[in-house]
């Protein structure tokens, strides 16, 4: 493994710690508008004239599309800014994202919406990999794991905050428009100050040549899973209790081409003389572990932040069906009960790191997973009648958690690897977690759906069905959403199991 050190030869005369709080601020920005379009949606669709009614599956593609080029752009950035330089790289990406910021802000139409937006996520992803790459050239390994941690809590608790920024905009000034017109001014004045912060950092160069047929098959095999598995959310596009087809011919082909295409990438990756992803990266049990858990991470943070708003929503619309403002209520509550989760895994991140930094990888892997592991079992337990404190309780306890796990996670890879390979590492940490929460989202549709149907077909007898149908429907609703939560619960335990391969301070690496 390299542990090459030569871009720390020179110290920058900006402190690493401003140019990684510019770095997040534009992080940020790209990763709340991967959610905050799902906020004003139905907004969109009426000023656009959207048929709400026949035409949601394509309107959804404004935040599926988002989903898949930020996914895609991890890929190969990373790689790019390993070649070309990360300063480079991460400063062009930043302009990609502004211009798809004014494309979707002036957008006349949904399909030029859509292609705004897809623009906008190719420039926010390479900005993930590129910023934890520029972490490692610029910061000694004693703080390096702490200021991975920062940006990987940044980065999921903006997935997390999108509705709830847009809801407040909206609230504010109810123009979906503003939303990304903001991001023009707010990333002009990070692009300024990080050329500023960046302007004196070295920027070392990998030999070797670019990887192509190795990015078409990875992005073929990620278009063709995050379509596939996203088939299975068609099924939740209505109301939790309608009724609902199977999932669509298309959906298993699909997973198959892409496990078929992931294959053919694995073989020529270790044929190719300049690989797009050095599989010596991964190659330690420890690294193979760290692969692992970000996966598992990134599976049950999606379990989290898709049960709690379908909880809170279901709960108020069939305890509340007369109040015409009930919707807004719930997108309310629905985000402040989700920072209970983001905020402490943004806090509890730094902690994590620095223990990482100083004991190595697994104490604060291990601890956190197991603090995670308790607060999935405490969220299974969930019924109709849970208060809203208690439900924070159980949330911050996850997301302290995985927290926690964020940045020995990305430390086990990306600090293995040499400087000619930082960016490729920090790619493969985040899309890891990216694909384990579209494979979450998948199962949670494809279970939950189904479990419904059958509790609620199984209780027609049940008493409540016909006295009180509201407090019935909602206790099915909580019986599955405990259900799935389970998911998460088995998730972090195995990622407990794998954790115990990640290194100590004192192992040898």
């Amino acid at each position: 493994m390299h542990t090459s050190s030569s871009a720390l030869t020179h110290r920058p005369s900006v402190d690493p710690r401003l140019t990684l709080a510019l770095v997040c601020a534009a992080i940020f920005l790209g990763a709340v508008d991967l959610t905050v379009v799902s906020a004003v949606l139905p907004k969109v669709m009426l000023d656009l004239q959207v048929s709400i009614d026949t035409e949601l599956h394509r309107a959804a593609w404004a935040v599926s599309g988002y989903l898949l080029a930020y996914t895609i752009s991890m890929t190969f950035m990373g790689r790019l800014s390993d070649l070309l330089g990360r300063r480079a790289v991460y400063m062009a990406a930043l302009v990609v994202f502004l211009i798809g910021s004014v494309q979707v802000a002036a957008a006349p139409s949904l399909d030029l919406l859509i292609f705004g937006r897809v623009v906008q996520a190719l420039g926010a992803g390479a900005m993930v990999p590129v910023s934890m790459a520029l972490v490692g050239d610029i910061f000694p390994q004693v703080s390096r794991a702490a200021a991975l941690g920062v940006i990987g809590a940044v980065d999921t608790a903006g997935w997390m905050v999108g509705h709830l920024y847009g809801g407040i905009l909206m609230r504010a000034f109810d123009d979906w428009r503003l939303l990304f017109w903001v991001n023009v001014p707010l990333g002009l004045v990070a692009l300024a100050l990080t050329w500023y912060a960046l302007r004196d950092v070295p920027q070392p160069r990998a030999g070797g040549r670019f990887d192509w047929l190795g990015t078409l098959l990875i992005c073929a095999s990620l278009i063709a899973l995050n379509i596939g598995l996203a088939a299975g959310a068609e099924l939740g596009a209505t109301d939790f209790y309608g009724e609902r087809p199977g999932p669509p011919p298309y959906a298993l082909p699909l997973v198959v081409l892409a496990l078929a295409l992931f294959g053919a990438f694995l073989w020529w990756e270790r044929r190719a003389p300049d690989p797009l992803l050095d599989l010596g990266l991964v190659a330690p049990a420890a690294a193979k572990a760290a692969c692992a858990v970000n996966f598992l991470v990134g599976f049950a943070l999606a379990l989290a932040i898709t049960n709690v708003p379908l909880f809170i929503n279901t709960r108020l619309a069939l305890f509340n069906p007369s109040d015409p403002d009930i919707l807004r209520t719930a997108a309310w509550d629905a985000g402040w009960m989700l920072s209970a989760l983001t905020l402490t895994m943004a806090a509890a991140a730094i902690p994590g790191g620095w223990i990482a930094g100083k004991r190595g990888e697994r104490l604060p892997s291990l601890v956190g997973l197991l603090l995670a592991l308790i607060g999935y079992g405490a969220m299974s337990r969930w019924d109709a009648d849970v208060g809203y404190g208690a439900m924070a309780f159980d949330l911050v306890l996850a997301g302290i958690g995985l927290g926690l796990v964020i940045a020995p996670a990305a430390e086990a890879l990306i600090g293995r690897a040499g400087d000619d390979r930082r960016g490729s590492a920090g790619a493969l940490v985040i899309a890891l977690r990216l694909i384990g929460m579209t494979v979450g989202v998948a199962v949670l549709t494809l279970w939950g759906v189904q479990r419904q149907d059958l509790l609620r077909r199984a209780g027609a007898d049940d008493p409540l069905a016909t006295s009180d149908p509201a407090r019935f429907l909602m206790n099915v609703a909580a019986q599955v959403i405990g259900e799935t939560f389970l998911f998460g619960a088995v998730a972090c335990a195995i990622a407990l199991a794998v954790a115990l391969l990640l290194h100590s301070r004192n192992a040898s690496s």
